[in-house]
């Protein structure tokens, strides 16, 4: 089975390009919703979360309030680098004991939006990193999180740079133009990963 990392920016699109595999009848997992289910109360990053940051981080429900260390990480460097030293390990033992119980499988695909700063790379057989002009991506997360254009700037910025993720990547999908183009870039790829 063929391991697929799908990344790239917050707000770029990957979650389109996710709909289209899975239209396919291609098995995707998401990072972000396996940290959210491992994030549930009783769960271990619940756990690990909350006996870190404190439990001024949770709701009145008692769960985590995401919006809250949301906000947190992306304004202090160093709480997000705590948060990501808790969370990636946890997160990428699971996605993939997920992708590995699919063996009957010719392909999955893993969406992670920090897969080359979380190592994940290294267990895909092929990357496709999905790519936005700097405008658009900082339009999508404004509207998306209803945040201000600094807040959505810093989001972008907490994260590698597109450009970077794309030179890393074995394929680009530019998800900047019409969403037909973004289908016939995808085409094409999944042609060329069925034939490999």
């Amino acid at each position: 089975m063929k391991i697929i990392g799908l990344t790239g920016g917050i707000g770029s699109g990957k979650s389109t390009i996710a709909e289209l595999f899975i239209k396919k009848g291609i098995r995707v997992i998401d990072a972000d919703i396996v940290y959210k289910e491992l994030s549930k109360p009783g769960q271990i990053l619940y756990n690990e979360i909350v006996r870190t940051f404190g439990s001024d981080y949770l709701t009145p429900g008692d769960t985590i309030d995401f919006k809250k260390l949301s906000y947190t990480v992306f304004h202090d460097e160093q709480k997000r680098l705590i948060l990501n030293k808790i969370t990636h390990p946890v997160v990428r033992d699971e996605v993939l004991k997920e992708a590995y119980a699919l063996k009957n499988q010719s392909m999955a695909v893993i969406v992670v939006p920090l897969l080359f700063e979380s190592g994940f790379d290294s267990v895909c057989d092929k990357v496709i990193c999905v790519y936005v002009d700097l405008r658009t991506q900082i339009s999508r997360v404004m509207s998306r999180d209803h945040v201000d254009r600094e807040t959505a700037l810093l989001k972008i910025q907490a994260q590698i740079p597109l450009k970077l993720k794309s030179s890393k990547s074995d394929y680009v999908i530019d998800n900047s133009f019409t969403m037909s183009e973004s289908i016939r870039q995808f085409e094409e790829i999944l042609n060329d990963l069925r034939r490999a």
